[in-house]
């Protein structure tokens, strides 16, 4: 045999090899999305193993002189691999690009191996169109990116993608482009990337299209996505287009908030007063109710679309536009009561003023009431008439993340059935309390958090908005203890597990806060 066909023997082995390694990698990300991200397909019945036997019999065989006898193995393998190949391929049609990104987003550790190989198996399909782009398209900006501590990712830069993509596209051919045609499509690319970098605001970016037209041109492309001076560019372009959209997402993710839980607060006052409520308005309340349910369902489950983003905003937009055009100049109320807010001049709309302006008598303490309401929303959309165990795993309510005995609290406050000066009374009122309290610091947490990456000037109002956190979730750890001492002098130990768990989980996010708060230069309480 000659040195000619000894060399294409290697080539042709080392070429199987490289294809089962990526098909045992795929298998394995089949698994992983069946059980972390319950996958309703379950990997299909594949054994490996023999596989790599016969591979490791071939590599052992190739510089035998008997070249039939290797090329037959190599046949063997092959006809194999092509099997495999076909039922991986039936189980990755029940794999949306969507559920792909969760998967990579989810892992822990970033191993350029793993990627690179589920990137040969998708660069291996015979069609590249439809779902297999958008794939490679998700493992390409995962490739791309670099993660920086203080969140967000960098760009590689350009050689290292160019580097990367040579050797991945080097077996797959891709259509050829005229050089003037692919000047004036990364001249696109980089209008586009260009344009959406200057957006101000999440608003705006999402009025002006601008992503749309860019999802649209990599579709548009088809698989010449793939041509070695086009691919780099948008791998740096979605990389950038990402971090800016992640920026603008948190701006506008704290101003829904806001205006969710001043709707909140809205819906629940009027439902105290419903002689003030339209037909319209009650309609874009039920509206609402129902987006939020499905803005919170996606958002659990790390699928939140731009669609259920916008969806949310233009329902709390109908809300308060309906509201004022009904009541001009009358605000929606704030979350929590501001102080002297009874002082208000009563000329403005006095009968609308008084069914909307007074918070919720569940407890008087503006400070946790917006958190307060939080939970009593949430519990009311899951539906109260389920015992305690369950509501607190309603998927309206988990994120909440509260104790059975927590919600109980909490609708026991709700329905009025907490007396003054009863010790039962005192310890739901606790629990509530700890609860909204544990639930504000977390969220105060994250967001000094980002600020101070961002070095926003609202950073300065926050660290003393926590620092009153702090000095109330110290008041009730003490309460806790008084408590507790109470509950082992009197004999009660049936209530001990209880106040020790919702202590000890209010510390743990005091103590979370504390920590952020000094290092970001809040002035301490104490």
């Amino acid at each position: 045999m000659s040195v000619a066909s000894f060399a294409e023997l290697n080539q042709r082995y080392i070429k199987l090899a490289d294809r089962c390694r990526a098909q045992w990698t795929f298998y394995q990300l089949l698994q992983g999305l069946h059980k972390h991200l319950k996958h309703d397909v379950p990997p299909p019945e594949l054994e490996f193993r023999e596989t790599f036997d016969r591979l490791k019999e071939v590599a052992e065989n190739l510089n035998n002189p008997d070249t039939t006898s290797v090329l037959r193995l190599i046949e063997k393998v092959e006809l194999h691999a092509e099997l495999t190949d076909g039922k991986l391929r039936e189980a990755d049609q029940a794999v949306s690009p969507s559920l792909l990104r969760r998967f990579f987003d989810r892992l822990s550790t970033r191993d350029e191996k793993v990627l690179l190989a589920v990137i040969k198996f998708y660069l291996d399909a015979p069609e590249l169109e439809g779902d297999v782009l958008d794939k490679l398209d998700v493992l390409f900006t995962r490739l791309a990116e670099i993660p920086r501590a203080e969140g967000g990712f960098l760009s590689r830069e350009r050689h290292e993608l160019e580097r990367l993509v040579k050797p991945l596209l080097a077996g797959r051919p891709v259509p050829e482009i005229p050089d003037r045609e692919v000047e004036i499509l990364l001249e696109a690319i980089l209008e586009l990337r260009s344009e959406i970098l200057a957006k101000r605001t999440f608003s705006e970016l999402m009025a002006s299209g601008s992503l749309d037209r860019f999802r649209n041109l990599k579709r548009r492309l088809g698989a010449s996505l793939l041509h070695p001076r086009l691919l780099p560019a948008l791998m740096e372009s979605t990389v950038a287009i990402k971090n800016r959209f992640r920026l603008l997402w948190e701006e506008e993710e704290a101003s829904i908030l806001e205006d969710t839980n001043r709707v909140m607060e809205l819906a629940r006052q009027l439902e105290r007063n419903p002689e003030v409520v339209t037909p319209e308005l009650r309609e874009a309340i039920e509206t609402f109710t129902q987006t939020r349910q499905r803005f919170e369902q996606a958002r659990q489950e790390d699928n939140l679309r731009t669609e259920d983003i916008q969806a949310l905003r233009q329902s709390l937009n109908g809300i308060i536009e309906q509201f004022d055009s009904q009541h001009p100049g009358v605000a929606p109320p704030r979350s929590a009561a501001p102080a002297g807010a009874e002082e208000l001049e009563e000329s403005a709309a006095p009968p609308v003023r008084a069914a909307v302006a007074a918070p919720v008598p569940v407890v008087a303490d503006p400070l946790l009431h917006e958190y307060l309401s939080k939970i009593l929303f949430a519990l009311e959309l899951a539906g109260k008439d389920r015992p305690p165990g369950q509501l607190a795993q309603a998927r309206e309510v988990v994120a909440l993340r509260l104790e059975p005995w927590e919600v109980e609290a909490c609708l026991a406050l709700a329905s009025g059935e907490v007396s003054e000066g009863d010790l039962d009374s005192e310890r739901k009122k606790l629990f509530a309390l700890a609860a909204a309290l544990r639930i504000k610091a977390d969220e105060e947490a994250r967001e000094i958090d980002r600020l101070s990456k961002r070095s926003s000037e609202r950073l300065a109002e926050l660290l003393e908005q926590a620092t009153q956190t702090l000095q109330r979730a110290s008041e009730m750890d003490r309460r806790f203890a008084w408590l507790i001492e109470d509950a082992l002098y009197r004999g009660e130990t049936e209530h001990l597990e209880r106040l020790y768990r919702s202590r000890f989980r209010l510390m743990r996010a005091y103590s979370g806060l504390w920590l952020i708060h000094n290092d970001r230069g809040g002035i301490s309480p104490f």
